[in-house]
């Protein structure tokens, strides 16, 4: 999968850790897909040179919030998250790829994503978010859609 710089492509807008590791980019799609991407620099390193496990987890975790997010209309919170580890990601390229929901139900919202690094495949992950009431203590999460 190549990266697509042409896409409608704006920032997270988040606090705290989403500063620190991106800005991650999402482009939202009318088929309900969103395309994510993270340009890769030394900050996103192991100690082996290449991006780092956890970075390419965060970057897929917070695309497939995201996407549920603006699918929900209303908060998320990830409850479970689950990968596979296909090669490594090589700082100086573009992580990217795309977050589709493969289920919704009235409290859950299932998702699915692929990474890629350049055009190799490094990640394959999916999870389950909850939709949460709209008296839960969850922070307001409404910077992400602006």
């Amino acid at each position: 999968m190549k990266y697509d710089p042409s896409l409608p492509w704006r920032d997270i807008k988040g606090q705290g850790f989403h500063n620190l590791l991106g800005p991650i980019q999402i482009a939202e799609m009318p088929d309900g897909t969103l395309p994510f991407a993270l340009e890769l620099d030394d900050r996103h390193t192991n100690a082996n040179g290449v991006c780092h496990g956890g970075v390419m987890m965060s970057v897929a975790d917070s695309a497939m919030g995201s996407c549920a997010y603006i699918a929900a209309k209303n908060a998320v919170a990830t409850i479970d998250f689950e990968c596979d580890f296909l090669a490594a990601g090589r700082i100086g390229e573009v992580l990217h790829g795309v977050a589709k929901i493969t289920r919704k139900a009235r409290n859950f919202i299932f998702m699915e994503s692929d990474l890629y690094s350049g055009e190799r495949r490094v990640l394959r992950s999916s999870g389950i978010w909850a939709i949460l009431p709209e008296n839960s203590r969850a922070r307001d999460v409404s910077k992400i859609k602006s």
